[in-house]
């Protein structure tokens, strides 16, 4: 009875708070694609395969989409294997080895297996760097997907808030990307494993805690000083493992793109 309630109260939301989010052009795309690439990798081809050091799993693809091995503890949303279905829904070819182990775990144990894999991480770099739009659109539909679930979640006395700001964002290229970039970086913050000292740090928490009354001109910079006040939050819940100031550089910096509306100048 409770799982039907929730159910129905879901549906109900979602009928009155689809995502509307307009078609976007193949350049701005690809533009949106180089930037969330600029900001996860560099624009680095080698780098859209990596394993980071002080993580258990690798990390591909321009959004550095999670690949758990068969023993990695899975507490982060695993994303890679949902993007090569996507490629193969958009009747891209997968390397032999790919379709077959798209489904199950990634077929490396360890990070130093991953690192001298040299013909695998070559088939996979030529994959991910030739469908760069295609990754943009598969973020995008992800928003579409989660959205319904991020505003289930806001209080009832927030939601025309948060709608009429997610409106505003999504109905630009910057704020496409903003939202996005943001989803694809630091997720939804619906998943009860990413949370610290009862916080956490999502794209939920960031278009809850911005204000009313915004507008075109002013939603971008609404959203950019938001998210940073969470995610300086979430530095000061972490762990005393953390490098603060170079963690939290690197956010701010990150976050400092989502109001510069001259990224989007040269596409009009």
């Amino acid at each position: 009875m409770v799982k039907q309630t929730i159910l129905l109260v879901l549906m109900l939301v979602s009928l009155d708070s689809q995502a509307q989010i307009p078609e976007i052009s193949l350049s701005d795309a690809r533009k949106i694609g180089q930037l969330i690439w600029k900001n996860e990798a560099g624009m680095q081809k080698e780098l859209l395969t990596f394993w980071n050091e002080h993580e258990s799993h690798p990390s591909l693809g321009i959004g550095h989409n999670i690949w758990f091995p068969e023993q990695a503890e899975q507490k982060s949303t695993e994303q890679f294997p949902e993007l090569c279905r996507y490629f193969k829904r958009h009747r891209v070819a997968l390397p032999d080895w790919l379709d077959q182990a798209q489904d199950g775990r990634a077929p490396w144990a360890n990070r130093e297996e991953f690192q001298n894999d040299t013909a695998r991480l070559t088939d996979l770099r030529t994959l991910l760097a030739s469908n760069i739009e295609l990754q943009t659109q598969f973020m995008i539909e992800r928003l579409e997907q989660r959205w319904p679930l991020i505003i289930a979640q806001v209080s009832a006395d927030q939601q025309a808030r948060v709608i009429d700001n997610f409106n505003l964002l999504v109905a630009t290229p910057l704020g496409l990307y903003t939202m996005i970039d943001y989803l694809n970086f630091k997720g939804d913050g619906l998943n009860p494993q990413e949370e610290r000292g009862g916080y956490r740090w999502g794209l939920a928490q960031v278009l809850s805690e911005m204000p009313s009354g915004l507008t075109k001109a002013t939603v971008q910079q609404a959203f950019a000083i938001s998210a940073v006040k969470v995610l300086v939050r979430l530095i000061e819940h972490a762990g005393t493992d953390y490098d603060r100031i170079r963690f939290l550089k690197g956010w701010v910096n990150r976050v400092s793109t989502y109001h510069d509306y001259k990224l989007f100048e040269a596409e009009k």
